[in-house]
């Protein structure tokens, strides 16, 4: 395994590797997106639109601090893994290698309700947090149902997911021949009775479209922190914390769900102003290195989610390949700053980045 990740130097390097143990029609559903993919892209092109401005003579030499506090945790790095399934596509242990190396980093892994292993047996395997995305399936019942099955399995937060509701047109999957193999599970899923039989082909089962009524009864059903991803809008963010959400993920879904949706840091300025501290803000799509990771605070964010990218680890070697891949984006975090001047991530604010459409730093219109 070592072997295999020496002389990987950036995430590109992982992705090539990572593709080149795939099948087409697998690498097709882990990389592609909707239709023409644009937002696929226009994700990672919108941190090229975004420049950073190094402070002269700051810092004071010493080794960077890149930890950030996220609901009430100290995390090492201010990356967290998104939620993202079926694993098992890359790697045998799938979300207890993904939970195992979040916290051998010190970072927090949220497990998807389409997760292969069921969610009790993610959290047996590591004695840290691990947050639990809820997907909506068939009723009420049903969301009450999973929504005890994270609590009782220990999630310290439960991740709603919003803007998957309806099934996308993925067109570069679909061309590629995708069929769900047979040693894809859906853990979760059958401890709800929800799957009782095969895994569906595209590995996706019809969802309960989700209403504001039905977020703020979910609300009203825990006492976990609650974070909804999928927000693109800062009336939508404002409307959130309003009934009561914790914070908000900015996030077009990987650009898998609708093309030409709004790439996530373009969306993440207004977003994190609407919130204005009210909230945890965190972002994910797109971050292709360390360098991103800082231009998303600069923007706002509190800290960042990846999904692609440790995907990519976890198929080259499983719990090592993640640990690799986050060990990788803490150091080009810490070159970053230092090449900044600045000591901390908590030091990064808007004055750090200036967008290449405008002369003046971000938030000085």
């Amino acid at each position: 395994m070592t072997r295999e990740l020496s002389g990987l130097l950036t995430l590109t390097d992982y992705e090539r590797a990572a593709e080149s143990l795939l099948d087409a029609a697998s690498w097709a559903y882990v990389a592609g997106g909707a239709d023409t993919q644009l937002t696929v892209r226009a994700n990672t092109d919108a941190f090229d639109q975004v420049w950073l401005r190094p402070r002269a003579l700051g810092g004071t030499g010493a080794k960077p601090d890149t930890s950030v506090t996220v609901l009430g945790r100290r995390l090492t790095l201010p990356v967290l893994l998104a939620p993202t399934s079926p694993q098992r596509l890359l790697h045998e242990d799938a979300e207890i290698a993904t939970a195992r190396a979040a916290e051998s980093t010190g970072t927090v892994a949220i497990v998807s309700t389409d997760s292969h292993y069921a969610f009790s047996d993610v959290t047996g395997a590591v004695g840290g947090d691990s947050w639990f995305q809820l997907y909506a399936y068939r009723s009420r019942d049903d969301v009450a149902a999973t929504i005890a099955l994270a609590e009782d399995g220990g999630a310290t937060a439960l991740v709603v997911t919003v803007d998957a509701s309806y099934a996308a047109r993925r067109i570069g999957t679909r061309r590629a021949g995708f069929r769900t193999p047979g040693h894809v599970d859906f853990g979760n899923l059958r401890a709800l009775g929800v799957l009782t039989g095969a895994v569906p082909d595209g590995a996706r089962i019809e969802r309960l479209p989700l209403t504001w009524d039905d977020l703020e009864w979910i609300r009203s059903r825990t006492r976990l922190p609650l974070v909804v991803k999928g927000v693109l809008r800062a009336e939508d963010a404002e409307r959130c914390v309003a009934l009561g959400a914790d914070g908000v993920i900015v996030s077009n879904h990987g650009g898998r769900q609708l093309d030409g949706a709004v790439p996530s840091l373009v969306a993440l300025e207004q977003v994190a102003a609407a919130v204005a501290g009210r909230g945890l803000v965190l972002m994910d799509g797109g971050i292709r290195s360390g360098v991103h990771v800082v231009k998303a605070l600069a923007y706002g964010a509190d800290a960042v989610c990846i999904g692609r990218p440790y995907l990519w680890g976890l198929g080259l070697a499983g719990q090592q390949g993640v640990e690799a891949v986050l060990d990788l984006i803490r150091s080009e975090i810490e070159d970053t700053l230092l090449q900044l001047g600045a000591d901390s991530v908590a030091g990064i604010g808007p004055d750090f980045a200036v967008s290449a459409h405008r002369a003046t730093p971000t938030g000085a219109l």
